[in-house]
């Protein structure tokens, strides 16, 4: 693979180099974070005044889906099988049907979806796979690490071990050849829709999930055989069985 060109978004690409982890930054970050966990009063909410007209509240089966997701760091030792598996990448197909499942600005799709399968059944165990959204299947790009050593990369302290985290990386110049330094904002909201519908998808298996925004770009990169490339890595989402 090539590196890409990113002449058309260059403040785009300043903004992300400045804002990557490595092992040396992620522990600044991670300073933060914990410097929040203990002083961060609870966020304020925007204050109108007059009384709030309430409205009547959705019992559909999206709605007991919603209410189901919660972020949850405790996995246990169950694997998914391929039903699952096929069950949480239809979270990112393209289109069902015919229609367009999930929203792409211009219909760019500047997201690819990846997954280390830790604990799965089947001929994919232990597999790192690229997602196919145009006809909903995956390919073996690797091997996974052992989660020690990816857990280290990722940012993510966990109880147990996830069977599966899941990885966005973003190709910006999909984007931004055609809405120039705006699809970088484009490409970040789709990479919230993937999340979401992941985190949906995860509930209704009854599995549980957490977000993990604390990657280290270049090292996840590498894994992904994506370091000859232009491609940032926004977000991972790590899931798997509850704890019983």
């Amino acid at each position: 693979m090539n590196n890409d060109n990113d002449d058309d978004a260059p403040l785009f690409r300043l903004f992300w180099e400045n804002s990557k982890l490595n092992a040396r930054t992620a522990q600044g970050f991670a300073e933060r974070l914990d410097e929040d966990a203990r002083t961060a009063p609870r966020v304020a909410q925007l204050f109108y005044p007059g009384a709030s007209h309430a409205l009547p509240r959705p019992t559909d089966p999206l709605a007991e889906v919603m209410r189901r997701r919660r972020s949850d760091r405790a996995f246990g030792a169950a694997p998914l099988d391929e039903r699952q598996l096929g069950s949480l990448f239809h979270a990112f197909v393209h289109s069902d049907d015919g229609r367009r499942a999930l929203p792409s600005a211009g219909g760019k799709y500047p997201i690819e979806v990846f997954a280390f399968l830790l604990r799965v059944q089947g001929p994919l165990a232990g597999a790192i796979v690229h997602y196919a959204g145009d006809v909903h299947g995956v390919t073996r790009v690797g091997t996974c690490p052992l989660w020690d050593e990816l857990a280290g990369s990722v940012g993510l302290a966990v109880e147990g071990v996830p069977a599966a985290l899941f990885v966005f990386a973003a190709l910006p110049e999909r984007a931004t050849a055609k809405y120039g330094e705006r699809g970088g904002r484009f490409l970040l909201l789709e990479c919230g829709h993937y999340a979401q519908n992941l985190a949906l998808r995860a509930a209704a298996e009854g599995l549980v999930g957490v977000a993990t925004g604390g990657l280290h770009d270049d090292r996840v990169r590498t894994w992904l055989g994506l370091d000859r490339t232009g491609a940032m890595i926004p977000l991972g989402y790590a899931c798997g069985a509850a704890v019983r």
